[in-house]
């Protein structure tokens, strides 16, 4: 078959959606299966075009995505820098430039290369806390010995993506 033919009248679009305290939908109703929400979590990434999507290594379609596109669950320190553990079991150094604060005082990151924003949860800042430091100058992270001063945001969500 032709798959040009195959695909005409196909169309990449759904109705899953994720809100912005993680949980996931189809329309309204709820998706709750653990091993699927585990999985969507995971596979959340940025089409060509910009707009959220699943993307798995056998297909991709569009979503909606409340909020960040990942949490950082969990950190890990070595000699090396940082690791962050995020949703969808999903591990990645983290991109110490990528830091940023947001108007509520959170802490956001990209991941995904730089694809997807990042929001650390409670206890991965709570694990971060010997990091965290303040001065005159206002708050810094010792990230690899050196200070990284994450610059405030009104919309931590976007910032970063466009230049990457």
């Amino acid at each position: 078959m032709d798959p040009v033919q195959f695909l005409q009248g196909r169309t990449r679009e759904t109705d899953i959606r994720r809100d912005a305290a993680g949980r996931w939908f189809n329309g309204a109703d709820p998706i709750t299966h653990l091993q699927l929400t585990r999985a969507f979590d995971g596979w959340i990434d940025r089409a060509e075009d910009g707009r959220f999507c699943l993307s798995n290594a056998i297909n991709w379609a569009y979503i909606e995505v409340e909020g960040p596109a990942y949490f950082v669950k969990d950190v890990e320190a070595s000699p090396r820098g940082i690791t962050l553990l995020l949703s969808g079991d999903l591990r990645e150094p983290l991109d110490p430039e990528s830091l940023r604060q947001g108007p509520d005082g959170s802490l956001w990151c990209t991941v995904r290369e730089g694809r997807c924003p990042a929001r650390f949860e409670s206890f991965a800042l709570v694990k971060m806390s010997d990091w965290i430091r303040e001065d005159e100058e206002g708050v810094y992270l010792l990230v690899g010995g050196r200070e990284v001063r994450p610059p405030e945001e009104r919309h931590p969500l976007s910032l970063g993506l466009e230049k990457r």
